[in-house]
């Protein structure tokens, strides 16, 4: 099994902005094919760089109080597909160029867990450490200083 040794990893996990709950549409299957849909708020994402290739993950949290996974990988080969992919890196900073999300090369799948404790298995743990700290802070402290 090859080393998928992390070279970059962006990670922005929040509370959420708004405690609302909203309709979340999500692409799976191969290529991002196929639409599911539900009703969640989203809980944080992260993109991984690695050897690999890269993968999005998003943490939902749905409105019967299960959590959603949602994760597309894109193997390194895949971006051989893409005919403008030198445009774009000009366009933007080179994470700009690999927008994850809005391609449609690469595999998505959508995993809905019953409790927080199965996301630690379905996530990188740097991830989940970030995920526990967000939920056990308030998102803004304000000090008496």
């Amino acid at each position: 099994m090859e080393s998928q040794h992390v070279v970059d990893e962006v990670v922005s996990f929040s509370k959420g902005e708004t405690e609302e709950f909203r309709e979340v549409i999500v692409k799976v299957g191969p290529g991002g094919g196929r639409t599911q849909r539900f009703v969640g708020r989203l809980l944080g994402e992260s993109t991984q760089f690695n050897r690999v290739g890269v993968e999005l993950v998003r943490v939902y949290l749905g409105r019967k109080g299960k959590y959603a996974v949602h994760k597309k990988t894109t193997d390194w080969t895949d971006l051989a597909v893409m005919t403008d992919w030198v445009k774009e890196l000009k366009k933007k900073d080179w994470r700009g160029g690999f927008d994850v999300d809005e391609q449609s090369w690469g595999d998505s799948i959508l995993e809905v867990v019953d409790s927080f404790e199965e996301l630690r298995d379905r996530i990188p743990a740097k991830i989940f450490r970030t995920l526990v700290d967000t939920t056990e802070h308030p998102p803004i402290e304000d000090l008496d200083i």
